[in-house]
């Protein structure tokens, strides 16, 4: 079955960047450091249902999660997947509101046309403090500015859209979403075995253990926030309980006897 999507050239840019995930050095790299990254954070990732959205990256999101089920959405039934299908696009999900646990974005933003459109339809569907995990190109890497517009998509003549890491926090903000910073990884990806290959690998990994903002590619999680008191219900608070205090008497020449004798006098004193 095939949906009948407005935006057919999302399928083809899904298409083209699995292959660049596959026959490339740095998609290697990149898909070992997303791997090992979602895995550390998916530990804490709890629930029913996961959905996956986006190019295929060769990383096996049901080893990773703590959730009962994954789903991958796709546009056909084509290919072997290890997930579960979801037929549809990443603007109109096939799913009910408030119904996913946690969603993982794979270039979904970088490869629709419509990226606002996107970041809705997953405030839709997660849940109330649903998990939200977002990777993306960086436009202003170092392998971005010198490679991804002249030889990611040579061959199919296609173009990233990629959002950068300050305007992805800008949206989610709009959106009320709580998020991180940014994870910035792959920045350089060396050819053949020699030892400046291996310099270039001891580079690589002690950028990306200071995440250092070279990278070609980062990762940001967010959460959908949900204000307290839309839920909570109405607290009726308690009447205060009045306290009584005396008054004190007008002064107009009334005198007042004192308790105590003022030094070098008998009588008791007057307030006038």
């Amino acid at each position: 079955m095939t949906v009948t999507s407005p935006h057919k050239e999302e399928s083809t840019n899904h298409a083209a960047l699995a292959c660049w995930y596959a026959e490339t050095v740095m998609g290697q790299r990149l898909s070992n450091q997303l791997s090992h990254m979602l895995s550390q954070m998916l530990e804490q990732v709890f629930g029913y249902q996961m959905l996956v959205t986006g190019a295929h990256n060769g990383a096996d999101f049901s080893q990773m999660v703590k959730t009962q089920r994954v789903f991958r959405l796709a546009s056909n039934t084509s290919g072997d997947l290890t997930e579960r299908h979801a037929i549809g696009i990443s603007s109109e999900l096939p799913f009910a509101s408030d119904s996913i646990d946690a969603l993982i974005l794979c270039h979904t933003l970088d490869t629709s046309p419509v990226p606002h459109s996107v970041l809705r339809e997953c405030r839709r569907v997660l849940v109330p403090n649903g998990h939200l995990f977002v990777l993306s190109f960086s436009p202003y890497s170092l392998w971005g500015l010198g490679n991804w517009t002249r030889h990611l998509f040579s061959r199919r003549q296609q173009r990233l859209r990629a959002v950068g890491s300050r305007q992805l926090r800008d949206w989610l903000s709009l959106l009320d979403f709580s998020y991180s910073e940014p994870i910035f990884m792959a920045t350089m990806a060396p050819r053949g075995r020699s030892r400046l290959s291996r310099f270039v690998d001891e580079i690589d990994k002690w950028l990306v253990k200071h995440n250092s903002p070279t990278g070609c590619a980062y990762l940001i999680r967010a959460r959908k926030r949900v204000a307290n008191y839309l839920d909570a219900p109405a607290t009726v608070m308690a009447r205060p309980r009045l306290i009584p205090m005396p008054l004190g008497k007008p002064s107009g020449g009334i005198t007042v006897p004192r308790h105590h004798r003022t030094e070098g006098s008998s009588l008791p004193g007057k307030f006038s």
